[in-house]
C-alpha cells in the first residue's frame, strides 16, 4: 500500500541505497530487498504487507483450473515494490517464466526503482493510475494490497487526488457512495478486470462489511460472484497504520454466490459463519453470547423508536439564530451540547462547544429538541460502552449525537419496556458484550443503521436475560 511520496532530490544515490545484488533464485531476490524495506518505507512512505500475510495470500491462489500456465496472467495493482508477484513467483515457482506478471502503479519514482530491481526484470509494470487503467484485458489472479483513504486534497486525508479525477472516479464506478474510500473502487475494478471464474485476493480494511458508504459495493459483489471475508485483527499493519484488515477472496461467477466469513489466527482459518443467498446484506460476527441475546429479544430499536441524528457544524454555522458570542441575558439563551457532554446515564449541561440560540428559536434547528426522550453518542464512550442518557431539559444539540423519540403505532407500543428501562440496557454491560462481538474491532463508532438494530427486550425478556446471560465480558 503506498501513498504519494515527495520525489527524491537525487535518484541516482537513491537507486544505489536501493541496489539489490542479482541472485539466482527470485526467492533469494526477495529477502534481499527485504533487507532494503526500512529505507524504502522512510523514503516512499510504503506499508509493507508482512512476509507471513503475503505468503498466506498466494497459498489462497486456486489454481486447479489453469491447464496451461503460459496462457495465464497475474496482475497486482498499486503494486509498489511488487510484493504480491514476487511471491508468486516464490510460493509458485512453476510459473517462473511461464506465466505473465503485471504490476500497476501510479508513482513514477517507485517505478524506476522497481525495475533496477533484479527480481523484477520479468514483470510487466505500468505507470499508471490503476482506477482510470484500460489494458484491454482480463486476467486469471488479481492479487494485492490497495491504498486505503478517503481520496482528496485535503491536508486531513492521505490519498491527494484532484477534484477533476475524483469526478472522474464516481463517473466510472458503480460503487461509488458518499464518504467514499478508494479501497472500494479498487475492488471493483478487480472484479471487473477478471476474466470469467478468475480469482481476486486483496487485503483490505474490515470496514466495508458493516459501513454504509459500502452498501453498493457489497451488493455489486453478491452480484458478481462469490465471496470469502478472512478477517486478520487490527495488528497486521502495525506500528505503522492503524486498520483492522480483512482478506477478500472472490471467485467471479454467474452461477456461484454467497459469502463465508472466516477469521485468520495462529496461521489457522476458523469459519464464523455462512449466508448462501447473501444479497449485500451488513455482515457481522456471531457468537454463542450474541446468537442468545438476538433469540430473547422481540424487537429492535428501529422498531420503537424514530432515530434521527443532531445538526452538524456547518449547518449550526450557518443558522441566523445561531450565535458564538456570550448572549448579554444567558437565561434567555441555551449552550448546543455535543459528544463531550454526553456520558453513561449523564448529561453535563455546560456550553462545551461555544454555541448559544435563544430558547425560543431552538426549534428552527430541530423540533424534538422540546422533547424529553434518549440522546445516545455515536462513540463507544467510557471503556466501550454506548454512552446513553435522558435529555429531561431538552437541550439542543450538534454533532454525532442521536436522537431517540417513541414511535406512536400499536406495534412500538407492544415492546413493554419503558425508556429508563431501556436506558439502563443501552448503557449495560451485556449490550457493551454484544456490539464487542458482533463488530470485533472493525470500527469505534456506531452508525443509525447499526444502531437500529440493536435488539430490544421487553421488561419480561430483560428480566430473563439478567439471569441467563453474564453481565461481564
Amino acid at each position: 500500500m503506498a501513498k504519494t511520496p515527495k520525489a527524491p532530490d537525487h535518484p541516482q544515490e537513491r537507486a544505489h541505497r536501493l541496489h539489490v545484488k542479482t541472485v539466482t533464485s527470485s526467492m533469494n531476490e526477495y529477502k534481499a530487498l527485504h533487507e532494503h524495506i526500512k529505507d524504502v518505507r522512510r523514503d516512499f512512505g510504503i506499508f509493507f504487507t508482512p512476509e507471513r500475510i503475503v505468503d498466506f495470500m498466494t497459498s489462497l491462489v486456486d489454481k486447479s483450473r489453469w491447464k496451461d500456465t503460459t496462457s495465464v496472467s497475474i496482475l497486482e495493482p498499486a503494486c509498489g515494490l511488487a510484493q504480491f508477484l514476487a511471491g508468486m513467483t516464490r510460493k509458485h515457482p512453476e510459473l517462473t517464466g511461464t506465466a505473465h506478471f503485471f504490476g500497476v502503479e501510479i508513482n513514477p519514482d517507485i517505478v524506476h526503482y522497481l525495475k533496477a530491481l533484479p527480481f523484477a526484470k520479468s514483470f510487466h509494470i505500468i505507470n499508471t493510475d490503476y482506477l482510470l487503467w484500460e489494458p484491454g484485458r482480463h486476467f486469471d489472479l488479481i492479487i494485492g494490497n490497495p491504498p486505503y483513504g478517503i481520496p482528496s486534497l485535503s491536508e486531513h486525508y492521505t490519498i491527494k487526488i484532484d477534484p477533476a479525477t475524483k469526478e472522474r472516479y464516481k463517473e466510472i464506478f458503480e460503487t461509488w457512495f458518499g464518504k467514499y474510500n478508494v479501497y472500494g473502487a479498487f475492488i471493483e475494478k478487480s472484479v471487473k478486470l477478471l476474466k470469467p471464474d478468475g480469482q481476486a485476493v486483496l487485503i483490505v480494511p474490515a470496514t466495508f462489511l458493516i459501513l454504509d458508504e459500502f452498501k453498493k459495493l457489497r451488493q455489486f459483489l453478491s452480484r458478481s460472484g462469490k465471496s470469502a471475508f478472512i478477517y486478520c485483527g487490527s495488528a497486521v499493519f502495525k506500528p505503522d497504520a492503524d486498520v483492522t484488515a480483512l482478506i477478500l477472496n472472490f471467485k467471479k461467477s454467474a452461477t456461484e454466490k454467497g459469502m463465508r466469513l472466516m477469521e485468520f489466527c495462529d496461521g489457522k482459518v476458523a469459519p464464523i459463519r455462512e449466508m448462501a443467498h447473501w444479497k449485500g446484506e451488513v455482515v457481522t460476527f456471531e457468537t454463542p453470547f450474541s446468537r442468545t441475546l438476538e433469540s430473547m429479544c422481540s424487537f429492535r430499536l428501529r422498531d420503537i423508536f424514530e432515530i434521527r441524528i443532531s445538526p452538524r457544524t456547518p449547518e449550526i454555522k450557518h443558522n441566523p439564530f445561531v450565535t458564538r458570542e456570550t448572549p448579554p441575558h444567558p437565561q434567555n439563551y441555551l449552550p448546543l451540547l455535543n459528544g463531550r457532554n454526553l456520558k453513561c446515564n449523564e448529561i453535563i449541561y455546560d456550553n462545551l462547544t461555544g454555541y448559544w440560540i435563544k430558547k425560543g428559536d431552538m426549534k428552527s434547528l430541530r423540533g424534538y429538541f422540546g422533547i424529553p426522550h434518549i440522546v445516545v453518542g455515536l462513540g463507544f464512550r467510557e471503556n466501550g460502552k454506548v454512552a446513553a442518557a435522558y435529555d429531561e431539559k431538552c437541550y439542543p444539540w450538534m454533532g454525532d449525537i442521536y436522537h431517540l423519540t417513541r414511535k406512536e403505532d400499536p406495534f412500538a407500543a407492544g415492546a413493554e419496556i419503558d425508556d429508563r428501562d431501556i436506558l439502563y440496557y443501552l448503557n449495560s454491560d451485556r449490550l457493551r458484550r454484544y456490539i464487542k462481538e458482533i463488530y470485533c474491532d472493525i470500527t469505534y463508532h456506531l452508525s443509525i443503521t447499526q444502531l437500529k438494530e440493536i435488539p430490544i427486550p421487553t421488561e419480561r425478556e430483560w428480566k430473563k436475560i439478567k439471569k441467563i446471560l453474564p453481565e461481564r465480558l
